[in-house]
C-alpha cells in the first residue's frame, strides 16, 4: 500500500487553513474563481486573500487535466506585498500531485513540494491617465531533488497570465504554461495556452 504522499498532505493543509480562517470578510479580502481550456486540456482554479496587515496572505488550489499526457493538483500558500505602485511580490511553497503518461512507458506519479516566486502588475494602478484594466502575472514554481517524492526527482513549473478586467468581478484570461518534470524513468517537458474566465470577489 502507498503511502499518502507530502504533496496531499499540503494540499489538505492548504484548503484548511483556508476554510478555518476565523477572520471576517474585510474590504481587502479577495476570492477567486476561474475556469480556462483550450482544445486538449482544461484548468480550474480557487484562491482566497486574507489581509493580514501588513501583508495578504493567499491560499489556493488549483487543478489541470491535459489528454493524454497528465492530470495535475497543485495547493499553494503565499504572503505578498505590495513592493511598487501596482506591482505585487509573493513569496511561499505550493504542493504538487498528480500522473503524467507516456504512449509505451510506465505512468510516472507526481509528488513534490516547490518553492514560489510570483509577480503581479496591475496597469490600471500605473497607467491611470489612460486606464487600462489588465493585470499582468507571472509565476515560477520549483521543487528540487529533496524535496520531490515517489517516482518524482524534480518538477518546474512556469506560468503567464494577463487578465483583462471586462467587468468589475469578472476577467477574460490568457495563460501559458510551461512545465518541466524529471522523473524515475523519463522526463517531459511541456507548454500550453489557455483561455478563459475569472471571477473575482
Amino acid at each position: 500500500m502507498k503511502r499518502v504522499s507530502p504533496g496531499a498532505f499540503f494540499l489538505a493543509l492548504s484548503m484548511i487553513v483556508a476554510l478555518s480562517n476565523p477572520s471576517p470578510v474585510t474590504a481587502e479580502d479577495q476570492y477567486i474563481f476561474g475556469i480556462m481550456a483550450n482544445r486538449t486540456a482544461i484548468e480550474m482554479q480557487g484562491e482566497a486573500g486574507f489581509y493580514l496587515q501588513p501583508s495578504t496572505f493567499y491560499a489556493g488550489v488549483n487543478g489541470v487535466y491535459h489528454e493524454d499526457r497528465y492530470r495535475m493538483l497543485g495547493a499553494h500558500a503565499l504572503i505578498g506585498n505590495v513592493i511598487h505602485p501596482g506591482l505585487t511580490g509573493k513569496l511561499g511553497f505550493k504542493g504538487y500531485f498528480g500522473r503524467f503518461e507516456r504512449s509505451n512507458r510506465n505512468n510516472q506519479d507526481l509528488a513534490a513540494i516547490a518553492f514560489v516566486v510570483s509577480a503581479s502588475y496591475d496597469l490600471s494602478d500605473v497607467i491611470a491617465a489612460h486606464y487600462i484594466p489588465v493585470i499582468l502575472h507571472a509565476t515560477l514554481s520549483a521543487g528540487p531533488r529533496p524535496t520531490s517524492f515517489s517516482d518524482t526527482k524534480r518538477f518546474f513549473e512556469g506560468v503567464l497570465a494577463a487578465d483583462w478586467m471586462f467587468l468589475e468581478n469578472a476577467a477574460i484570461t490568457a495563460k501559458l504554461r510551461y512545465v518541466d518534470a524529471k522523473f524515475d524513468e523519463w522526463s517531459r517537458s511541456h507548454g500550453s495556452g489557455y483561455l478563459g474566465f475569472k471571477f473575482i470577489f
